[in-house]
């Protein structure tokens, strides 16, 4: 029940990309043609998946004993190198085509091995993680499509007060607000 919780936790109620903006820029800008490969798909999500278990393994084992557990941002940056760049090459070589992706992936490996208590719960996290991306996909496009005539400042302007919206749509549930004595 608590990898349930966890994955319901980090999809919905504290979304990454509404809650704590990872992704935010890249789901804007994003070009969906890249979705729909394969290959970028599979290279994302081998990429998190490994990076984030390996580091969260030689946080807990090496870093936390040796009082040094501040070092697991460049760790952790060392560790996603290697694995993209390993990655990356090997599509590059295979099928010629290039499936760059940093920031947003190297954010959700950040925030599952601090968050984290455990490889199983890391992993649910960075999936979690996923989900909350893919699932907000949908609400962009249609929000673009509704507004393909208008300027692109204004476009930016008008996404942001929808993503506010769906922000405030998510956080309804919440009892807090329903306190009288909040007031």
């Amino acid at each position: 029940m608590n990898l349930l919780t966890s994955f319901l936790y980090y999809s919905f109620f504290a979304s990454v990309i509404l809650f704590n903006g990872i992704g935010t820029n890249k789901i804007l800008d994003l070009k969906y043609d890249k979705l729909k490969s394969l290959t970028y798909c599979v290279k994302v999500i081998i990429s998190i998946l490994l990076s984030s278990i390996i580091g969260w393994l030689i946080t807990k084992g090496i870093l936390v004993p040796l009082k040094i557990s501040e070092l697991y941002p460049l760790v952790c940056f060392l560790i996603y190198i290697c694995i993209d760049a390993f990655l990356e090459a090997l599509i590059r070589l295979t099928t010629g085509k290039s499936a760059v992706e940093f920031i947003f992936s190297y954010l959700v490996i950040i925030l599952s091995i601090s968050e984290g208590f455990s490889v199983l719960n890391v992993v649910i996290i960075n999936i979690s993680c996923l989900a909350a991306f893919v699932g907000i996909i949908p609400f962009i496009m249609a929000f673009k499509k509704r507004n393909s005539d208008t300027k692109p400042d204004i476009l930016f302007c008008r996404l942001f007060l929808y993503l506010a919206l769906l922000l405030l749509a998510l956080s309804v549930w919440d009892v807090a607000w329903l306190n009288p004595e909040a007031f």
